[in-house]
Protein backbone atom coordinates (compact mmCIF):
# COMPACT_ATOMS: atom_id res chain seq x y z
CA UNK A 1 0.00 0.00 0.00
CA UNK A 2 3.06 2.18 -0.75
CA UNK A 3 1.85 5.94 -2.09
CA UNK A 4 2.29 9.50 -1.22
CA UNK A 5 2.67 10.27 2.41
CA UNK A 6 1.84 13.11 4.49
CA UNK A 7 5.61 14.20 4.80
CA UNK A 8 6.39 17.72 5.19
CA UNK A 9 2.61 18.84 4.61
CA UNK A 10 1.06 21.72 6.58
CA UNK A 11 -1.83 20.06 8.49
CA UNK A 12 -4.32 22.03 10.67
CA UNK A 13 -6.33 19.42 12.05
CA UNK A 14 -9.92 19.90 14.15
CA UNK A 15 -11.30 17.83 16.82
CA UNK A 16 -7.81 17.20 17.48
CA UNK A 17 -8.28 15.48 21.38
CA UNK A 18 -11.10 13.37 20.08
CA UNK A 19 -11.11 9.64 19.81
CA UNK A 20 -10.39 9.72 15.96
CA UNK A 21 -8.67 13.21 15.59
CA UNK A 22 -5.63 12.33 17.74
CA UNK A 23 -5.12 9.17 16.52
CA UNK A 24 -4.92 10.71 13.08
CA UNK A 25 -2.32 13.52 14.20
CA UNK A 26 -0.52 11.03 15.89
CA UNK A 27 -0.01 9.16 12.58
CA UNK A 28 0.55 12.08 10.73
CA UNK A 29 3.22 13.18 12.89
CA UNK A 30 4.95 10.00 12.07
CA UNK A 31 4.38 10.62 8.52
CA UNK A 32 6.31 13.65 9.33
CA UNK A 33 3.60 16.20 8.61
CA UNK A 34 4.05 19.85 10.60
CA UNK A 35 0.60 19.41 12.03
CA UNK A 36 -1.14 22.41 14.30
CA UNK A 37 -4.03 21.43 15.64
CA UNK A 38 -7.38 23.24 17.20
CA UNK A 39 -7.91 23.13 20.84
CA UNK A 40 -9.71 24.94 23.60
CA UNK A 41 -7.42 26.28 26.64
CA UNK A 42 -9.57 24.10 28.50
CA UNK A 43 -9.06 21.12 26.32
CA UNK A 44 -8.03 17.38 27.97
CA UNK A 45 -4.80 16.83 25.67
CA UNK A 46 -4.01 13.19 27.12
CA UNK A 47 -5.20 11.51 24.18
CA UNK A 48 -1.78 13.37 22.77
CA UNK A 49 0.54 12.13 25.15
CA UNK A 50 2.56 10.47 22.60
CA UNK A 51 3.30 12.82 20.53
CA UNK A 52 3.44 15.76 23.01
CA UNK A 53 5.56 18.62 21.89
CA UNK A 54 5.92 17.21 18.37
CA UNK A 55 2.64 19.73 16.97
CA UNK A 56 1.96 23.29 17.18
CA UNK A 57 -0.93 24.32 18.93
CA UNK A 58 -4.18 27.07 18.07
CA UNK A 59 -6.16 27.82 21.11
CA UNK A 60 -9.42 28.56 21.06
CA UNK A 61 -13.17 27.62 19.88
CA UNK A 62 -13.77 26.32 16.38
CA UNK A 63 -15.85 29.21 15.75
CA UNK A 64 -12.94 31.64 15.76
CA UNK A 65 -10.83 29.11 13.51
CA UNK A 66 -11.90 32.47 10.67
CA UNK A 67 -9.29 34.34 12.45
CA UNK A 68 -6.93 32.40 14.13
CA UNK A 69 -2.97 32.91 13.03
CA UNK A 70 -1.37 30.62 11.54
CA UNK A 71 2.62 30.02 11.20
CA UNK A 72 1.91 29.12 7.70
CA UNK A 73 0.47 31.77 5.45
CA UNK A 74 -0.84 28.71 3.30
CA UNK A 75 -2.59 25.22 4.36
CA UNK A 76 -1.40 21.69 2.36
CA UNK A 77 -4.65 20.40 4.15
CA UNK A 78 -7.64 21.00 6.71
CA UNK A 79 -8.53 17.57 8.65
CA UNK A 80 -11.92 18.63 10.15
CA UNK A 81 -12.79 15.97 12.46
CA UNK A 82 -14.46 18.08 15.18
CA UNK A 83 -18.13 17.05 16.06
CA UNK A 84 -20.57 16.66 18.88
CA UNK A 85 -23.31 14.23 19.67
CA UNK A 86 -20.75 10.69 18.93
CA UNK A 87 -22.30 9.76 22.33
CA UNK A 88 -25.68 8.44 21.12
CA UNK A 89 -27.24 9.56 24.27
CA UNK A 90 -26.72 13.21 23.47
CA UNK A 91 -29.60 15.20 22.08
CA UNK A 92 -28.72 18.68 22.79
CA UNK A 93 -30.17 19.61 18.80
CA UNK A 94 -28.76 23.35 19.21
CA UNK A 95 -25.39 22.48 19.89
CA UNK A 96 -25.79 19.21 17.58
CA UNK A 97 -25.87 21.96 14.54
CA UNK A 98 -23.44 24.89 16.16
CA UNK A 99 -21.04 22.34 16.20
CA UNK A 100 -21.27 20.13 13.47
CA UNK A 101 -22.89 22.53 10.71
CA UNK A 102 -21.90 25.81 11.45
CA UNK A 103 -18.16 24.68 12.91
CA UNK A 104 -18.15 23.27 9.88
CA UNK A 105 -18.59 26.10 7.65
CA UNK A 106 -16.23 28.20 9.87
CA UNK A 107 -13.73 25.11 9.15
CA UNK A 108 -14.49 25.58 5.30
CA UNK A 109 -14.27 29.27 5.48
CA UNK A 110 -10.88 28.95 7.12
CA UNK A 111 -9.13 26.63 4.33
CA UNK A 112 -10.83 28.79 1.46
CA UNK A 113 -9.35 31.74 3.23
CA UNK A 114 -5.84 30.24 3.99
CA UNK A 115 -5.68 28.84 0.28
CA UNK A 116 -6.07 25.07 1.30
CA UNK A 117 -5.12 22.11 -0.89
CA UNK A 118 -7.65 19.62 0.08
CA UNK A 119 -10.16 19.51 2.80
CA UNK A 120 -10.55 16.59 4.32
CA UNK A 121 -14.11 16.20 6.43
CA UNK A 122 -14.20 13.13 8.20
CA UNK A 123 -18.27 12.24 8.03
CA UNK A 124 -19.89 9.23 9.62
CA UNK A 125 -21.65 6.14 8.75
CA UNK A 126 -24.29 7.41 10.56
CA UNK A 127 -25.21 9.92 7.60
CA UNK A 128 -26.76 6.95 6.22
CA UNK A 129 -28.89 5.33 8.24
CA UNK A 130 -29.65 1.73 8.43
CA UNK A 131 -28.30 -0.62 5.77
CA UNK A 132 -26.58 -3.44 5.05
CA UNK A 133 -23.19 -2.63 1.93
CA UNK A 134 -23.92 0.76 1.78
CA UNK A 135 -21.97 2.68 -0.97
CA UNK A 136 -21.37 5.53 -1.08
CA UNK A 137 -24.25 7.00 -3.64
CA UNK A 138 -26.85 5.31 -1.16
CA UNK A 139 -29.89 7.71 -0.07
CA UNK A 140 -29.04 9.81 3.29
CA UNK A 141 -31.48 8.60 5.78
CA UNK A 142 -30.33 9.49 9.38
CA UNK A 143 -32.20 8.16 11.85
CA UNK A 144 -31.01 10.73 14.36
CA UNK A 145 -30.37 14.67 14.89
CA UNK A 146 -26.44 13.63 14.97
CA UNK A 147 -26.98 11.82 11.89
CA UNK A 148 -28.99 14.79 9.89
CA UNK A 149 -26.09 17.32 10.97
CA UNK A 150 -23.06 15.25 10.15
CA UNK A 151 -24.98 14.92 6.81
CA UNK A 152 -25.64 18.34 6.47
CA UNK A 153 -22.23 18.88 6.86
CA UNK A 154 -21.50 17.14 4.38
CA UNK A 155 -23.68 18.51 2.24
CA UNK A 156 -22.95 21.97 2.98
CA UNK A 157 -18.82 20.93 2.73
CA UNK A 158 -19.50 19.43 -0.87
CA UNK A 159 -21.33 22.39 -1.93
CA UNK A 160 -19.06 25.01 -0.80
CA UNK A 161 -16.33 23.52 -2.20
CA UNK A 162 -17.93 23.09 -5.85
CA UNK A 163 -18.92 26.78 -5.80
CA UNK A 164 -15.89 28.34 -4.39
CA UNK A 165 -12.94 25.98 -6.06
CA UNK A 166 -12.16 24.17 -2.65
CA UNK A 167 -11.41 20.21 -3.08
CA UNK A 168 -13.36 18.64 -0.47
CA UNK A 169 -13.02 14.87 0.74
CA UNK A 170 -15.35 13.25 2.90
CA UNK A 171 -14.61 9.63 4.19
CA UNK A 172 -17.20 8.15 6.24
CA UNK A 173 -15.35 5.41 8.88
CA UNK A 174 -18.38 3.06 10.35
CA UNK A 175 -17.70 1.53 13.61
CA UNK A 176 -14.39 2.52 14.92
CA UNK A 177 -12.54 1.47 18.11
CA UNK A 178 -9.05 1.22 19.45
CA UNK A 179 -7.16 2.29 22.51
CA UNK A 180 -8.28 5.77 23.51
CA UNK A 181 -11.62 5.22 22.71
CA UNK A 182 -14.42 7.18 25.39
CA UNK A 183 -15.30 5.16 28.12
CA UNK A 184 -18.93 5.33 28.11
CA UNK A 185 -18.46 3.12 24.24
CA UNK A 186 -18.87 -0.52 24.56
CA UNK A 187 -15.59 -1.99 22.96
CA UNK A 188 -13.65 -0.08 26.31
CA UNK A 189 -16.58 -0.43 28.88
CA UNK A 190 -16.64 -4.31 28.20
CA UNK A 191 -12.72 -4.74 28.49
CA UNK A 192 -13.32 -2.39 31.70
CA UNK A 193 -15.78 -4.83 33.05
CA UNK A 194 -14.08 -7.84 31.72
CA UNK A 195 -10.66 -7.00 33.68
CA UNK A 196 -12.53 -6.39 37.28
CA UNK A 197 -14.59 -9.29 36.28
CA UNK A 198 -17.85 -7.62 36.35
CA UNK A 199 -20.72 -8.15 34.11
CA UNK A 200 -21.00 -6.75 30.56
CA UNK A 201 -24.36 -5.05 30.53
CA UNK A 202 -25.40 -4.02 27.30
CA UNK A 203 -28.60 -4.10 24.93
CA UNK A 204 -30.53 -6.81 23.21
CA UNK A 205 -26.99 -6.91 21.52
CA UNK A 206 -28.91 -7.90 18.08
CA UNK A 207 -27.24 -4.64 16.22
CA UNK A 208 -24.83 -4.95 13.70
CA UNK A 209 -21.86 -2.89 13.33
CA UNK A 210 -19.03 -2.73 10.57
CA UNK A 211 -16.33 -2.52 12.98
CA UNK A 212 -12.38 -0.76 12.19
CA UNK A 213 -9.38 -0.33 13.97
CA UNK A 214 -8.60 3.52 15.06
CA UNK A 215 -5.43 3.05 13.34
CA UNK A 216 -6.66 2.11 10.05
CA UNK A 217 -8.91 4.85 10.01
CA UNK A 218 -6.37 7.31 10.87
CA UNK A 219 -4.22 5.74 8.14
CA UNK A 220 -7.62 6.13 5.61
CA UNK A 221 -7.44 9.59 6.28
CA UNK A 222 -4.34 10.71 5.57
CA UNK A 223 -4.29 8.78 2.55
CA UNK A 224 -7.56 11.15 1.27
CA UNK A 225 -5.53 14.09 2.41
CA UNK A 226 -2.78 12.80 -0.51
CA UNK A 227 -4.13 10.50 -3.18
CA UNK A 228 -5.03 12.34 -6.17
CA UNK A 229 -8.16 10.51 -7.00
CA UNK A 230 -9.54 11.06 -3.88
CA UNK A 231 -10.47 14.98 -4.73
CA UNK A 232 -14.15 15.64 -4.11
CA UNK A 233 -15.00 12.29 -3.67
CA UNK A 234 -16.96 10.40 -0.42
CA UNK A 235 -15.63 7.66 0.33
CA UNK A 236 -16.41 4.98 2.96
CA UNK A 237 -14.15 3.50 5.20
CA UNK A 238 -15.06 -0.25 6.44
CA UNK A 239 -14.41 -3.50 6.17
CA UNK A 240 -18.08 -4.61 4.96
CA UNK A 241 -18.26 -7.23 7.44
CA UNK A 242 -21.23 -6.90 10.21
CA UNK A 243 -20.69 -8.15 13.77
CA UNK A 244 -23.48 -8.42 16.23
CA UNK A 245 -22.86 -5.70 19.29
CA UNK A 246 -23.37 -9.32 21.71
CA UNK A 247 -20.56 -11.29 19.98
CA UNK A 248 -18.23 -8.54 20.20
CA UNK A 249 -19.19 -8.25 24.17
CA UNK A 250 -18.70 -11.97 23.86
CA UNK A 251 -15.15 -11.94 22.56
CA UNK A 252 -14.05 -9.14 25.13
CA UNK A 253 -15.38 -11.37 28.13
CA UNK A 254 -13.37 -14.07 26.63
CA UNK A 255 -10.08 -12.40 25.93
CA UNK A 256 -10.19 -10.53 29.03
CA UNK A 257 -10.36 -13.93 31.26
CA UNK A 258 -13.74 -15.46 31.10
CA UNK A 259 -14.81 -14.07 34.34
CA UNK A 260 -17.41 -11.89 33.19
CA UNK A 261 -20.87 -12.70 32.24
CA UNK A 262 -22.53 -10.89 28.85
CA UNK A 263 -26.00 -9.56 30.56
CA UNK A 264 -28.13 -9.05 27.14
CA UNK A 265 -31.28 -6.94 27.88
CA UNK A 266 -29.68 -5.73 30.94
CA UNK A 267 -29.71 -2.00 29.56
CA UNK A 268 -32.44 -0.66 27.08
CA UNK A 269 -32.27 0.31 23.31
CA UNK A 270 -31.54 4.00 22.75
CA UNK A 271 -34.11 5.37 20.71
CA UNK A 272 -33.13 6.22 16.84
CA UNK A 273 -30.24 3.62 17.28
CA UNK A 274 -29.15 1.53 13.67
CA UNK A 275 -30.34 -2.00 13.58
CA UNK A 276 -27.82 -3.30 11.03
CA UNK A 277 -25.13 -1.36 9.44
CA UNK A 278 -22.20 -2.05 7.34
CA UNK A 279 -20.35 -0.93 3.93
CA UNK A 280 -19.33 -1.39 1.13
CA UNK A 281 -15.03 -0.63 0.76
CA UNK A 282 -14.33 -0.91 -3.12
CA UNK A 283 -13.82 2.62 -3.40
CA UNK A 284 -11.31 3.25 -0.45
CA UNK A 285 -9.37 -0.16 -2.51
CA UNK A 286 -10.07 1.75 -5.98
CA UNK A 287 -9.49 5.63 -4.96
CA UNK A 288 -6.91 5.36 -1.55
CA UNK A 289 -5.08 1.57 -2.13
CA UNK A 290 -6.54 1.26 1.26
CA UNK A 291 -8.37 -1.46 3.38
CA UNK A 292 -8.80 -2.53 6.80
CA UNK A 293 -5.70 -4.31 7.47
CA UNK A 294 -6.50 -5.17 11.01
CA UNK A 295 -8.66 -8.12 11.78
CA UNK A 296 -11.39 -7.83 14.67
CA UNK A 297 -10.02 -10.39 16.27
CA UNK A 298 -6.04 -8.67 16.21
CA UNK A 299 -7.74 -5.41 16.69
CA UNK A 300 -9.26 -6.06 20.17
CA UNK A 301 -6.32 -8.04 21.16
CA UNK A 302 -4.30 -5.09 21.28
CA UNK A 303 -6.75 -2.77 22.55
CA UNK A 304 -7.10 -4.88 25.38
CA UNK A 305 -3.15 -5.44 25.72
CA UNK A 306 -3.30 -1.34 25.74
CA UNK A 307 -5.51 -1.34 28.60
CA UNK A 308 -3.88 -3.78 30.31
CA UNK A 309 -0.42 -1.78 30.18
CA UNK A 310 -1.88 1.83 30.99
CA UNK A 311 -5.61 2.17 29.84
CA UNK A 312 -6.87 0.96 32.80
CA UNK A 313 -4.96 3.11 35.01
CA UNK A 314 -6.12 5.92 33.41
CA UNK A 315 -8.56 8.66 35.05
CA UNK A 316 -10.34 8.88 31.98
CA UNK A 317 -11.93 5.14 32.89
CA UNK A 318 -12.02 5.18 36.78
CA UNK A 319 -15.87 5.88 36.71
CA UNK A 320 -16.69 3.39 34.17
CA UNK A 321 -20.41 2.65 35.01
CA UNK A 322 -20.68 -1.40 35.65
Amino acid sequence: MAGPTLRGLEVLVTGATGFVGSAFVRHAVREGAHVTILARASADLWRLAPVEGAYARLTGALQSLESAPLDSSRLDVVVHCAAAGVDQTFDDVDELVATNVHGTLAALKLALARRAGRFVLLGSSGEYGPGVGLTEDAPLRPTSEYGATRASATLLARAFGARRGLDVTVVRPFAVYGPHEAAYRLVPYAICQGLKGEPIRISSGAQTRDYLFVEDVADGIGRACVQPGAAGQVINLCSGRETAVRDIASMIAQRTGGRSAVAAGARGEIPGEMWRTSGDPAKARELLDWSARTSLADGLARTIDWFRREGAALRHYADVAS
